[in-house]
Protein backbone atom coordinates (compact mmCIF):
# COMPACT_ATOMS: atom_id res chain seq x y z
CA UNK A 1 0.00 0.00 0.00
CA UNK A 2 2.64 2.45 0.67
CA UNK A 3 4.49 1.79 -2.28
CA UNK A 4 1.18 2.55 -4.31
CA UNK A 5 0.47 5.73 -1.95
CA UNK A 6 4.35 6.65 -3.10
CA UNK A 7 3.59 5.96 -7.06
CA UNK A 8 0.58 8.20 -7.08
CA UNK A 9 2.04 10.91 -5.45
CA UNK A 10 4.88 10.78 -7.91
CA UNK A 11 2.98 10.69 -10.51
CA UNK A 12 0.90 14.11 -9.01
CA UNK A 13 4.22 15.92 -7.00
CA UNK A 14 7.06 15.03 -8.69
CA UNK A 15 9.21 17.67 -7.50
CA UNK A 16 7.84 17.51 -3.80
CA UNK A 17 8.92 14.05 -3.61
CA UNK A 18 12.08 15.10 -5.21
CA UNK A 19 12.33 17.85 -2.17
CA UNK A 20 11.80 15.33 0.06
CA UNK A 21 13.97 12.23 -0.98
CA UNK A 22 16.81 14.66 -1.33
CA UNK A 23 16.38 16.58 1.79
CA UNK A 24 19.64 15.59 3.49
CA UNK A 25 21.34 17.43 0.48
CA UNK A 26 22.65 20.61 0.54
CA UNK A 27 20.53 23.54 -1.60
CA UNK A 28 22.70 25.32 -3.77
CA UNK A 29 19.17 27.24 -5.73
CA UNK A 30 15.93 26.57 -5.95
CA UNK A 31 14.71 23.29 -5.82
CA UNK A 32 18.16 22.43 -6.78
CA UNK A 33 20.40 20.24 -4.66
CA UNK A 34 24.64 19.31 -4.40
CA UNK A 35 24.29 15.52 -5.18
CA UNK A 36 27.40 13.18 -6.53
CA UNK A 37 27.68 13.05 -10.15
CA UNK A 38 25.95 9.71 -10.74
CA UNK A 39 23.31 10.80 -8.71
CA UNK A 40 21.95 13.57 -11.16
CA UNK A 41 20.00 12.43 -14.03
CA UNK A 42 21.22 14.77 -16.51
CA UNK A 43 23.56 13.89 -19.22
CA UNK A 44 23.30 11.98 -22.72
CA UNK A 45 22.82 7.76 -23.70
CA UNK A 46 25.35 6.83 -26.11
CA UNK A 47 25.38 2.61 -26.81
CA UNK A 48 22.83 2.26 -24.17
CA UNK A 49 25.33 3.57 -21.53
CA UNK A 50 24.39 6.75 -19.70
CA UNK A 51 26.83 9.19 -19.14
CA UNK A 52 26.56 11.73 -16.66
CA UNK A 53 27.19 15.15 -17.21
CA UNK A 54 30.71 15.96 -15.74
CA UNK A 55 30.72 19.75 -17.05
CA UNK A 56 30.61 21.93 -14.04
CA UNK A 57 28.65 25.55 -14.25
CA UNK A 58 29.24 28.35 -12.35
CA UNK A 59 26.41 27.03 -9.25
CA UNK A 60 28.57 24.10 -9.54
CA UNK A 61 31.75 26.04 -8.35
CA UNK A 62 29.82 28.20 -5.76
CA UNK A 63 28.18 25.93 -3.46
CA UNK A 64 29.30 22.44 -4.32
CA UNK A 65 32.12 20.60 -4.01
CA UNK A 66 34.20 19.84 -6.98
CA UNK A 67 33.00 15.97 -6.86
CA UNK A 68 29.58 17.08 -6.73
CA UNK A 69 26.55 19.07 -9.31
CA UNK A 70 23.89 21.57 -8.49
CA UNK A 71 21.12 19.17 -10.26
CA UNK A 72 17.70 19.55 -10.01
CA UNK A 73 15.40 17.39 -7.20
CA UNK A 74 13.30 15.95 -10.24
CA UNK A 75 16.66 14.89 -11.70
CA UNK A 76 18.01 13.65 -8.80
CA UNK A 77 17.99 9.99 -8.42
CA UNK A 78 18.10 7.24 -5.22
CA UNK A 79 21.66 6.40 -4.46
CA UNK A 80 20.28 2.68 -5.89
CA UNK A 81 20.68 4.25 -9.08
CA UNK A 82 24.20 4.92 -9.38
CA UNK A 83 26.18 3.88 -12.79
CA UNK A 84 27.78 0.05 -12.21
CA UNK A 85 31.36 1.00 -13.33
CA UNK A 86 31.99 -2.44 -13.85
CA UNK A 87 29.65 -2.63 -16.75
CA UNK A 88 32.61 -0.90 -18.42
CA UNK A 89 35.55 -3.29 -17.68
CA UNK A 90 34.79 -5.46 -20.37
CA UNK A 91 36.10 -1.99 -22.74
CA UNK A 92 39.68 -1.98 -20.53
CA UNK A 93 42.66 -3.70 -22.32
CA UNK A 94 44.14 -6.48 -20.52
CA UNK A 95 47.18 -3.73 -19.26
CA UNK A 96 47.80 -0.49 -19.75
CA UNK A 97 44.17 0.31 -20.54
CA UNK A 98 41.81 3.22 -18.74
CA UNK A 99 38.49 4.57 -18.30
CA UNK A 100 36.73 6.08 -21.01
CA UNK A 101 37.23 9.81 -20.99
CA UNK A 102 33.80 10.32 -19.98
CA UNK A 103 34.52 9.42 -17.02
CA UNK A 104 36.99 12.21 -16.43
CA UNK A 105 36.26 15.38 -13.93
CA UNK A 106 37.08 18.38 -15.21
CA UNK A 107 36.75 20.53 -12.59
CA UNK A 108 36.11 24.77 -13.48
CA UNK A 109 39.58 26.61 -13.93
CA UNK A 110 40.79 22.78 -13.81
CA UNK A 111 44.81 23.03 -14.56
CA UNK A 112 46.70 20.52 -16.91
CA UNK A 113 49.03 19.55 -14.58
CA UNK A 114 46.10 18.09 -12.72
CA UNK A 115 45.48 14.46 -13.32
CA UNK A 116 41.85 13.10 -13.84
CA UNK A 117 39.89 10.83 -11.89
CA UNK A 118 40.70 7.06 -13.36
CA UNK A 119 43.27 8.67 -15.86
CA UNK A 120 46.20 6.69 -14.53
CA UNK A 121 44.14 3.72 -12.71
CA UNK A 122 47.28 1.74 -12.22
CA UNK A 123 48.48 4.63 -10.17
CA UNK A 124 49.61 3.70 -5.92
CA UNK A 125 50.10 6.49 -3.51
CA UNK A 126 52.58 4.78 -1.18
CA UNK A 127 52.25 5.55 2.73
CA UNK A 128 54.92 4.52 5.95
CA UNK A 129 54.84 5.43 8.90
CA UNK A 130 55.08 9.13 8.71
CA UNK A 131 52.73 9.47 5.74
CA UNK A 132 53.29 10.21 2.58
CA UNK A 133 56.43 8.62 0.52
CA UNK A 134 55.99 8.51 -3.39
CA UNK A 135 54.12 7.45 -5.93
CA UNK A 136 54.41 3.93 -7.56
CA UNK A 137 52.57 1.63 -10.36
CA UNK A 138 50.31 -1.73 -10.37
CA UNK A 139 52.03 -4.40 -12.41
CA UNK A 140 50.10 -7.09 -10.76
CA UNK A 141 46.67 -7.20 -8.52
CA UNK A 142 49.83 -8.21 -5.59
CA UNK A 143 52.78 -6.12 -7.00
CA UNK A 144 53.52 -2.52 -7.08
CA UNK A 145 56.89 -1.49 -8.52
CA UNK A 146 58.46 2.09 -7.52
CA UNK A 147 62.05 3.27 -7.03
CA UNK A 148 64.07 2.24 -4.36
CA UNK A 149 65.26 5.52 -3.07
CA UNK A 150 61.57 6.53 -2.02
CA UNK A 151 60.98 3.39 0.55
CA UNK A 152 64.72 2.19 1.43
CA UNK A 153 64.70 2.04 5.61
CA UNK A 154 61.23 1.59 5.47
CA UNK A 155 60.07 -1.86 7.03
CA UNK A 156 57.58 -3.27 5.14
CA UNK A 157 54.59 -3.75 7.89
CA UNK A 158 54.17 0.08 7.99
CA UNK A 159 53.93 0.65 4.38
CA UNK A 160 50.34 1.19 3.39
CA UNK A 161 49.37 1.36 -0.25
CA UNK A 162 46.08 3.13 -1.96
CA UNK A 163 45.00 1.96 -5.44
CA UNK A 164 42.39 3.99 -7.12
CA UNK A 165 43.12 7.41 -4.96
CA UNK A 166 42.82 10.74 -6.42
CA UNK A 167 41.42 13.33 -4.00
CA UNK A 168 43.88 12.06 -1.24
CA UNK A 169 41.76 14.31 1.38
CA UNK A 170 37.96 13.50 0.80
CA UNK A 171 36.60 10.16 -0.44
CA UNK A 172 33.48 11.54 -3.09
CA UNK A 173 35.19 10.19 -5.71
CA UNK A 174 32.86 8.60 -7.95
CA UNK A 175 34.25 5.02 -7.14
CA UNK A 176 36.12 4.20 -3.68
CA UNK A 177 40.09 3.74 -3.17
CA UNK A 178 41.17 0.33 -2.11
CA UNK A 179 44.25 0.26 0.67
CA UNK A 180 46.55 -2.72 1.45
CA UNK A 181 49.81 -3.19 3.46
CA UNK A 182 53.01 -4.89 2.01
CA UNK A 183 54.19 -8.38 3.33
CA UNK A 184 57.51 -7.84 1.28
CA UNK A 185 60.03 -5.09 0.54
CA UNK A 186 62.67 -6.20 -2.21
CA UNK A 187 65.13 -3.44 -3.38
CA UNK A 188 67.09 -4.31 -6.47
CA UNK A 189 70.30 -5.88 -5.30
CA UNK A 190 72.56 -4.04 -6.85
CA UNK A 191 70.72 -0.80 -5.69
CA UNK A 192 73.46 2.32 -5.07
CA UNK A 193 72.27 5.31 -3.04
CA UNK A 194 74.95 7.29 -4.04
CA UNK A 195 75.29 8.15 -7.09
CA UNK A 196 71.48 6.16 -7.25
CA UNK A 197 71.73 3.35 -9.74
CA UNK A 198 69.67 0.40 -10.06
CA UNK A 199 66.77 2.60 -8.22
CA UNK A 200 63.98 0.04 -8.15
CA UNK A 201 61.60 -1.50 -5.88
CA UNK A 202 58.81 -4.53 -5.83
CA UNK A 203 56.54 -3.97 -2.83
CA UNK A 204 54.50 -7.24 -2.76
CA UNK A 205 51.20 -8.25 -0.82
CA UNK A 206 49.81 -11.15 0.67
CA UNK A 207 48.61 -13.23 -2.01
CA UNK A 208 44.83 -13.58 -0.12
CA UNK A 209 44.60 -10.01 0.16
CA UNK A 210 45.19 -8.57 -3.92
CA UNK A 211 43.74 -5.30 -5.30
CA UNK A 212 41.04 -5.84 -6.75
CA UNK A 213 40.78 -4.94 -10.44
CA UNK A 214 37.98 -2.07 -11.16
CA UNK A 215 37.53 0.38 -13.70
CA UNK A 216 39.94 2.75 -11.71
CA UNK A 217 42.20 0.03 -10.24
CA UNK A 218 44.07 -1.30 -13.75
CA UNK A 219 47.57 -3.05 -14.07
CA UNK A 220 50.34 -0.66 -16.17
CA UNK A 221 51.78 -3.00 -18.82
CA UNK A 222 55.89 -3.46 -18.55
CA UNK A 223 57.63 -2.90 -21.80
CA UNK A 224 59.19 -5.85 -23.78
CA UNK A 225 63.20 -6.05 -23.00
CA UNK A 226 62.69 -5.53 -27.26
CA UNK A 227 61.41 -2.18 -27.33
CA UNK A 228 62.98 0.56 -29.03
CA UNK A 229 61.66 3.85 -27.21
CA UNK A 230 60.60 6.75 -29.34
CA UNK A 231 58.51 8.48 -27.45
CA UNK A 232 57.30 11.66 -27.85
CA UNK A 233 54.45 11.85 -25.97
CA UNK A 234 54.78 10.52 -22.50
CA UNK A 235 53.52 11.39 -18.93
CA UNK A 236 54.43 11.65 -15.92
CA UNK A 237 52.43 11.16 -12.70
CA UNK A 238 51.80 11.25 -9.05
CA UNK A 239 51.60 13.30 -5.82
CA UNK A 240 54.45 15.13 -4.28
CA UNK A 241 55.25 15.19 -0.85
CA UNK A 242 54.93 18.52 -0.33
CA UNK A 243 51.67 19.04 -2.13
CA UNK A 244 50.25 17.32 1.31
CA UNK A 245 51.39 19.63 3.73
CA UNK A 246 50.10 23.10 0.84
CA UNK A 247 46.59 20.90 1.13
CA UNK A 248 46.62 20.25 -2.71
CA UNK A 249 45.90 16.47 -2.69
CA UNK A 250 45.23 16.09 -6.53
CA UNK A 251 47.34 13.98 -8.32
CA UNK A 252 49.18 15.81 -10.64
CA UNK A 253 50.92 15.04 -14.68
CA UNK A 254 52.76 16.40 -17.25
CA UNK A 255 53.92 15.73 -20.48
CA UNK A 256 57.65 14.87 -21.36
CA UNK A 257 59.21 12.78 -24.02
CA UNK A 258 62.33 10.23 -24.14
CA UNK A 259 65.50 11.67 -25.53
CA UNK A 260 67.21 9.67 -28.32
CA UNK A 261 69.99 8.03 -26.36
CA UNK A 262 72.79 10.02 -27.97
CA UNK A 263 71.16 13.53 -27.01
CA UNK A 264 70.93 11.93 -23.21
CA UNK A 265 74.41 11.32 -23.11
CA UNK A 266 74.95 14.62 -24.27
CA UNK A 267 73.52 16.57 -21.89
CA UNK A 268 74.07 13.69 -18.77
CA UNK A 269 77.98 14.25 -19.17
CA UNK A 270 78.22 18.19 -18.49
CA UNK A 271 75.42 17.76 -16.35
CA UNK A 272 75.29 15.15 -13.74
CA UNK A 273 77.83 12.35 -14.67
CA UNK A 274 81.30 13.92 -16.03
CA UNK A 275 82.63 14.19 -19.19
CA UNK A 276 83.92 10.64 -19.56
CA UNK A 277 80.43 8.83 -18.50
CA UNK A 278 79.53 6.06 -21.11
CA UNK A 279 75.43 5.83 -21.33
CA UNK A 280 74.33 2.22 -20.32
CA UNK A 281 71.09 0.68 -20.75
CA UNK A 282 69.92 1.23 -16.93
CA UNK A 283 68.72 5.19 -17.52
CA UNK A 284 66.39 7.05 -19.44
CA UNK A 285 66.59 10.76 -20.39
CA UNK A 286 63.61 13.08 -20.54
CA UNK A 287 62.83 16.42 -22.18
CA UNK A 288 59.89 18.77 -21.98
CA UNK A 289 58.50 21.96 -20.51
CA UNK A 290 59.53 22.99 -17.53
CA UNK A 291 57.06 22.79 -14.59
CA UNK A 292 56.86 23.26 -10.87
CA UNK A 293 55.77 19.71 -10.65
CA UNK A 294 58.81 18.51 -12.57
CA UNK A 295 60.83 20.53 -10.95
CA UNK A 296 60.98 19.92 -7.05
CA UNK A 297 61.51 16.69 -5.40
CA UNK A 298 58.50 14.48 -6.50
CA UNK A 299 60.08 10.82 -4.93
CA UNK A 300 59.04 8.66 -7.07
CA UNK A 301 57.01 9.41 -10.09
CA UNK A 302 56.17 6.22 -13.40
CA UNK A 303 56.73 7.68 -16.86
CA UNK A 304 54.44 6.20 -18.71
CA UNK A 305 54.19 6.21 -22.89
CA UNK A 306 51.18 5.14 -25.08
CA UNK A 307 52.16 1.92 -26.96
CA UNK A 308 52.42 2.26 -30.62
CA UNK A 309 49.51 2.69 -32.58
CA UNK A 310 47.12 3.38 -29.28
CA UNK A 311 46.35 6.67 -27.70
CA UNK A 312 44.45 4.89 -24.08
CA UNK A 313 46.76 2.12 -23.63
CA UNK A 314 50.10 2.47 -22.17
CA UNK A 315 53.55 1.12 -20.63
CA UNK A 316 56.26 1.85 -17.77
CA UNK A 317 58.97 3.33 -19.54
CA UNK A 318 60.36 4.54 -16.51
CA UNK A 319 60.48 5.61 -12.95
CA UNK A 320 62.33 8.59 -11.40
CA UNK A 321 65.57 7.64 -10.70
CA UNK A 322 67.18 10.97 -9.50
CA UNK A 323 65.91 14.99 -9.05
CA UNK A 324 64.95 16.22 -12.42
CA UNK A 325 67.33 18.82 -13.27
CA UNK A 326 65.89 22.16 -14.00
CA UNK A 327 68.56 24.65 -13.95
CA UNK A 328 69.75 24.39 -17.37
CA UNK A 329 68.16 26.06 -20.66
CA UNK A 330 66.30 22.67 -20.79
CA UNK A 331 64.56 20.09 -18.58
CA UNK A 332 66.12 17.02 -17.84
CA UNK A 333 64.90 14.17 -15.76
CA UNK A 334 66.65 10.89 -15.72
CA UNK A 335 64.84 7.81 -15.28
CA UNK A 336 65.83 4.22 -14.74
CA UNK A 337 64.93 2.23 -17.92
CA UNK A 338 62.54 0.10 -17.04
CA UNK A 339 62.81 -2.74 -19.80
CA UNK A 340 66.28 -3.49 -18.93
CA UNK A 341 64.65 -4.71 -15.66
CA UNK A 342 62.37 -7.01 -16.86
CA UNK A 343 64.44 -9.76 -16.05
CA UNK A 344 64.76 -9.18 -12.44
CA UNK A 345 60.64 -8.49 -11.97
CA UNK A 346 59.86 -11.41 -13.87
CA UNK A 347 62.17 -13.77 -12.12
CA UNK A 348 61.50 -12.10 -8.34
CA UNK A 349 57.78 -12.71 -9.22
CA UNK A 350 57.36 -16.07 -10.94
CA UNK A 351 59.51 -17.17 -7.51
CA UNK A 352 56.22 -16.51 -5.84
CA UNK A 353 54.31 -17.72 -7.98
CA UNK A 354 52.53 -14.61 -9.67
CA UNK A 355 50.84 -14.68 -12.85
CA UNK A 356 53.24 -12.25 -14.90
CA UNK A 357 51.13 -12.37 -17.98
CA UNK A 358 49.08 -9.33 -16.58
CA UNK A 359 51.89 -7.09 -17.45
CA UNK A 360 52.60 -8.62 -20.70
CA UNK A 361 51.69 -6.72 -24.00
Amino acid sequence: MDLLIRMLLTLIFPAAIGRAETSGYKSCAPDKNCVSYDLCNEGIFVDGHFYPDRSRTLLDEQHCHYMEKCCNVNETLSASSEINYNDYLGHLKQCGGRLDLWFHLNPMGYKKQKANFGEFPWLVAIYGADGYLCSGVLITPLAVLTAAHCVQGETASDLRLVAGEWDAAVQLEPLPHQERTVTELMLHPNYTQSPAGHNLALLLLDPDASFSLTPHVQVICLPPPHIIYNFSQCFVAGWRRSDFNANETLPKRWPLYVLPRDQCAVRLRPAILGRRFALNDTLLCTGGDKDDFVCSDMGAIPLMCPLAGSDDRFVLAGLLARATRCDGPQLLGIYSNVKFYRRWIDHTLRERDQDIRQYMV
